[in-house]
């Protein structure tokens, strides 16, 4: 009869025998496997993996604080005063040109009038056309002297200007007319004339004196051109009256700004033909132009 019984002994020798088996099996596999082979291609790479949720920002760290501000210091010392530069020119002043312009300023006599005009040249005075209208000749007082023939070379009504010419040349004061209304003098520039300018009206008034002009004086008000004829015209504030017509107007260079040409009592509104004017025509008057 068989028996259903295991003998332990023979179990522990066949599983001994086994496990040699097995590891023999093993060592002869590793021992037949031939060297690794070239690695594949590359596989493509695959879809990004959705975003993971954003963590909580942790707490701040602690603020730190601002530095307090320095006290002010003191303010430096003033620095020694340099020296004093030397002195300027001393401003211009009426009375340093008034004799010498009254000089170059004339009386002009008709039987029926007197008016006053201004030597432009040894031979030529500039005056009011209205103080000789209807004249061909007229007598003149050069420096307060004995009265000598003048020609009407030529006239203009509409700007009330007229040139008179001396049968002979005369010595004595004459003046300039400014080239421009600008001066370059001194490395400084500065205007013949302008609103505001002081000024000095020069010519006879004959009721006081024949003999020396009188000189009033105030400040130009307005600079203009009348329309039409773009004119160019001066209002000043200083006084004037009959016979000072054809007179010069004056700044505080002497420097000569144009002719009065206003004949009425003083009313606040003088004036005079500007320069300007003045040398635009004067040709057409030495050349006897009259209109």
């Amino acid at each position: 009869m068989y028996s259903l019984k295991l003998n332990s002994a023979n179990l522990g020798s066949k599983s001994l025998i086994l496990l040699a088996l097995a590891t023999l099996a093993l060592l002869t596999a590793l021992a037949c496997q031939g060297p690794p082979g070239e690695p594949g291609i590359q596989g493509p790479q695959g879809e990004p993996g959705p975003q993971g949720i954003q963590g909580e920002p942790g707490p701040a760290g602690p603020e730190g604080s601002e530095g307090l501000a320095g006290p002010r210091g003191f303010p430096g010392f003033t620095g020694p005063r340099g020296p004093q530069g030397l002195p300027g020119d001393d401003p211009p002043d009426f009375t340093d040109f008034i004799g010498e312009v009254r000089n170059s300023v004339v009386l002009i006599n008709l039987f029926f009038s007197q008016g006053s005009g201004v030597r432009i040249s040894p031979t030529e005075i500039i005056t009011a056309e209205h103080v000789i209208t209807g004249a061909d000749r007229v007598e003149v007082s050069v420096g307060g002297g004995f009265y000598q023939g003048a020609t009407v070379t030529g006239y203009d009504s509409f700007r009330d200007l007229a040139l008179l010419t001396l049968d002979s040349p005369t010595n004595g004061a004459t003046v300039d007319i400014p080239i421009s209304n600008q001066v370059y003098a001194d490395l400084s520039q500065r205007s013949v004339e302008a609103i505001g300018y002081e000024v000095a009206l020069v010519g006879f008034v004959p009721e006081i004196s024949t003999v020396s002009p009188i000189a009033t004086f105030g400040r130009i008000g307005g600079l203009w051109n009348i329309v039409p004829g773009g004119y160019a015209m001066g209002q000043v504030d200083a006084a004037a009256t009959n016979g000072m017509s054809g007179g010069g107007v004056f700044n505080k260079f002497g420097e000569f700004l144009g002719t009065l040409v206003t004949s009425s009592s003083f009313d606040g509104n003088i004036r005079y033909v500007r320069f300007e004017e003045i040398k635009e025509v004067l040709d057409d008057l030495r050349a006897g132009g009259k209109r």
